[in-house]
């Protein structure tokens, strides 16, 4: 029911004023091209005048009324004129007297026509825009959804993961519990031969014990000790000391390896997204992340990233491994009893490392514990670089034409060759593909690059070809590496420069030019950002970005 205000306010009449006069009597009439209110008197003016005796006048309960029709602004120069005109070339509305002094050549048009042309732009851009909202909606909802799924997907693997753990778990449990019952059933097993071969012995002393008492009562005034030192004599007899029981053999328990490779294989590998893009290298591109030098000054030897900004150090004539950030802040040191010579990491948890003196052997770090043991012995070969291959077999090269591949357990499993030239740096590549640097004639300054498949068969010789037609001479080729695209980085200390060979190509490309200023590189690696570490003579280490 409508309030007695509402009634009120429905029953009180509506009053108009007129545009011309500012009266309220008598104003019955509306003129819809001016969209005014018009008086009985200014009516009779208004069509009457010269510019509106043609205008189209009704009452005003007839009144066609234009809500957003514009109002032309009064002109600032030109006070007694309306701004009804608009100048496309100055995007500005102006009066008929501007028209004739300042857009007179210019191109105009009358201000309801523009109105007309702007409001309908006005439509479009709120049309866009609402679009736009949706799609931005859209796109939101998408990435909630995607979100929602990646999550999802997340706590499935998550899942997958534990099941497998568990899974594993439950045989090793398995194993250890086979092993531990049959500890127990050896256990067992002395325990009853044990107590036999006691009681066994406590018999014969009971019984021995009685032929001494037996003796000591003996009259030996009588004949009759005659008969009891015969009856001794045979019951000692059955009595052989020198029988012994058999001691049980002691059972040992061989400790096994912990293969961190092949655990991974078995519990299952993430695999998502490239942490990082390949990018197409052109040495003028290539920028310097960072620079230092480590404190001994000396050669860097070997480069292990461990992440994104953290790599171990090898450094010559230094006894230990040096964990360093890509500042040069050192956050680790492991002290040796050797100077470690190449060096190269087992997953995240260990290092191999060989020994920059002679040498058969190669050594492992534990980096949980820090402990050092010899991973295996190569006799009579010498350690040289080393690599780990993807199936975890141990590649170390030994500055001979021969490439000892160890299993992880340190076993020898074969000897590989390339030919008969001296190979000195090797890495292991994708697809079980070998990359190895050989010294032609045992030369340190004619070397070159063969890739070999999973065969051994050579697919691949680099010279010295650049991308740019030229061909590099002499090469003093040093420590390789390799990137996720299987890129090889080499550096050639005696050019100063940093060699990167493409997967599938003849040609390679030159990482670094003068503005770079690296002299003598002699180690690189690639971190998982796709940031290349580049360890030079002086003990200076460069960290590039491509």
């Amino acid at each position: 029911m409508a309030s007695n205000r509402s009634l009120r306010r429905a029953q009180k009449p509506v009053t108009y004023t007129c545009a011309l006069c500012d009266s309220e009597n008598g104003v019955r009439w509306y003129c819809n091209d001016c969209q005014e209110n018009l008086c009985d008197r200014c009516k009779e003016f208004h069509t009457r005048g010269k510019k509106t005796k043609n205008d189209d006048v009704v009452s005003i309960g007839k009144a066609n009324r234009q809500y957003d029709k514009p109002v032309p602004e009064v002109c600032k120069l030109h006070p007694s004129k309306l701004c009804d005109l608009f100048c496309s070339d100055c995007n500005m509305l102006f009066c008929s007297m501007c028209l004739s002094k300042t857009h007179k050549h210019h191109n105009w048009k009358h201000f309801e026509d523009e109105f007309s042309i702007k409001k309908q732009h006005l439509k479009e851009h709120m049309t866009a825009i609402s679009v736009k909202i949706e799609h931005f909606k859209n796109e939101t909802s998408e990435r909630h959804r995607v979100n929602e799924g990646f999550n999802d997907n997340i706590d499935t693997m998550r899942k997958n993961v534990n099941s497998q753990r568990a899974k594993l778990k439950a045989e090793v449990d398995y194993i250890a519990d086979a092993i531990l019952a049959e500890l127990s059933s050896l256990e067992k097993e002395e325990s009853i031969i044990h107590k036999k071969d006691c009681q066994r012995s406590e018999k014969k002393v009971e019984e021995l014990t009685r032929l001494l008492e037996q003796a000591e009562m003996t009259d030996t005034s009588n004949v009759s000790f005659f008969e009891t030192e015969r009856s001794l004599r045979i019951s000692l007899s059955l009595y052989d000391v020198n029988v012994r029981y058999v001691s049980p053999k002691q059972p040992s328990f061989v400790t096994g390896s912990i293969d961190s490779v092949l655990l991974t294989k078995m519990l299952g590998e993430l695999h998502h997204g490239n942490q990082y893009e390949k990018t197409d290298i052109e040495s003028k591109h290539v920028q310097c992340l960072s620079k230092f030098t480590v404190t001994q000054q000396n050669q860097i030897l070997g480069i292990c990233p461990v992440d994104d900004s953290h790599a171990w150090l090898s450094i010559d004539e230094y006894d230990a491994l040096v964990l360093v950030n890509s500042e040069g802040v050192v956050t680790e040191t492991v002290k040796l009893d050797f100077c470690p010579y190449m060096i190269t990491m087992v997953g995240t948890t260990d290092i191999l490392m060989t020994i920059s003196r002679a040498s058969t052997c190669v050594h492992k770090l534990s980096l949980h514990n820090k402990q050092v043991t010899t991973f295996a012995d190569i006799n009579p070969h010498q350690p040289y670089d080393i690599s780990i291959n993807e199936k975890g077999e141990v590649f170390v090269s030994t500055a001979t034409p021969d490439i000892v591949v160890l299993n992880q357990s340190g076993t020898i499993v074969r000897k590989v060759s390339i030919g008969s030239e001296i190979i000195m740096y090797i890495v292991c590549l994708s697809s079980l593909r070998l990359c190895a640097s050989q010294a032609i004639g045992g030369s340190r300054t004619d070397r070159n690059i063969k890739i070999t498949d999973e065969s051994g068969t050579v697919i691949q010789t680099w010279t010295g070809e650049l991308d740019n037609g030229q061909k590099v001479g002499s090469m003093n080729l040093c420590k390789m590496s390799c990137d996720k695209y299987d890129r090889v980085f080499v550096p050639d200390i005696r050019n100063n420069q940093v060699y990167v060979l493409p997967r599938d190509g003849k040609q390679a490309v030159c990482l670094l030019d003068q503005k770079h200023e690296v002299m003598e590189p002699t180690a690189v690696d690639v971190d998982t950002c796709g940031n290349v570490w580049i360890g030079c003579g002086d003990g200076t280490v460069h960290v590039m970005g491509l």
